[in-house]
């Protein structure tokens, strides 16, 4: 059933009180602008129901050069420019490529037997499958020394609580990534629509994206295109065929998300099948759909998980991390 204006005006609204409160002041306005706005509520109902979600309509009118911090003008361009905006959205997909997620990430990955080989789901430009690449510094809310690790020139920083943090980056001895629409980390274009789904006020994620498309670069990890639930198992075997004597890991942050509830549930259980380990870092009703028995249910939040297990709670763009297990 195709979703009318009115409920898009409602998801609007709730991006605005739930992601961007406290967060992006200027995509809060915004976003309850688009919500009383009846041409933009009719551009985004006449797209595919994918396709009408805040943070692609917003990269694109970044894209497209808006003043976003100035809901009128924003929105006149989104209707003087409509079909602009039209092709736009058709054309790119939101793939917020953070590398300050494998921060929160890390820790998952740290409790499994290494090497490790690892197939990220929704993987982008590959920035989140460099964890060798960065350094990780760690600050504890009780006040504890921080807590450096790794040696890469991209330093990522996570507030944590009680968390079980490793001394070093777990050895990789094979990784791979896997997107519908893979992203080269080389091409002026890719930086240019990545750099369009940083917030406005986030400045520091902007020049981190930077610092790690440049390093990517030099180096760009191996992104197949494919889908998940269904590429995932051949993705899996090309893993296994290049380190046989590796942990396979799964790995997918805000990914999920854009799956059905149905394909949430055959990926859980392909990966079950398949015999590979899943850290997922996905909303609560992602992770429920996931198999997750009884996420807890965070607003604003994500759930790092690990199988059918909860480990902590995050920031959605990496930020802290609040550990749920007995350390």
């Amino acid at each position: 059933m195709e979703v009318d204006a009115e409920d898009v005006a409602g998801l609007y609204r709730r991006f605005a009180a739930i992601e961007a409160r406290g967060s992006s002041p200027t995509y809060e306005r915004l976003c309850l602008a688009v919500a009383e706005h009846p041409g933009v509520l009719a551009l985004l109902a006449g797209l595919p129901r994918g396709k009408r979600q805040p943070n692609l309509l917003l990269g694109a009118l970044r894209l497209l050069d808006a003043d976003v911090s100035d809901p009128d003008a924003a929105l006149r361009l989104a209707t003087d420019r409509a079909e602009d905006v039209r092709a736009i959205v058709l054309s790119h997909a939101t793939q917020t490529n953070e590398p300050a997620r494998c921060a929160v990430l890390l820790p998952a990955l740290a409790t499994l037997p290494e090497p490790l080989a690892l197939l990220e789901v929704g993987a982008s430009a590959g920035l989140c499958l460099r964890y060798d690449a960065y350094r990780y510094r760690y600050r504890a809310d009780t006040g504890a020394a921080e807590v450096t690790v790794g040696a890469g020139d991209v330093v990522l920083d996570c507030a944590v609580t009680d968390v079980p943090l490793p001394d070093r980056v777990p050895v990789l001895a094979a990784r791979l990534g896997l997107d519908a629409h893979p992203l080269d980390p080389t091409d002026a274009g890719t930086a240019q629509w990545l750099r369009c789904l940083v917030w406005p006020e986030h400045t520091d994620r902007a020049g981190r994206l930077d610092a790690a498309l440049r390093a990517a670069a030099a180096d760009p990890p191996t992104v197949l295109t494919g889908l998940a639930p269904d590429d995932v198992a051949g993705a899996v075997a090309r893993l296994r065929e290049a380190a046989p004597d590796a942990t396979p890991v799964v790995v997918h942050s805000a990914t999920a998300a854009y799956l059905s509830p149905e394909q949430r549930a055959t990926f859980a259980v392909l990966c079950r099948d398949l015999g590979v380990h899943r850290v997922g870092l996905e909303g609560s009703q992602v992770s429920a759909d996931l198999g997750v028995p009884a996420p807890p249910d965070l607003p604003g939040r994500f759930l790092l998980t690990l199988d059918d297990a909860v480990l902590g709670d995050a920031h959605p763009h990496g930020r802290d991390l609040v550990w749920h297990r007995p350390v």
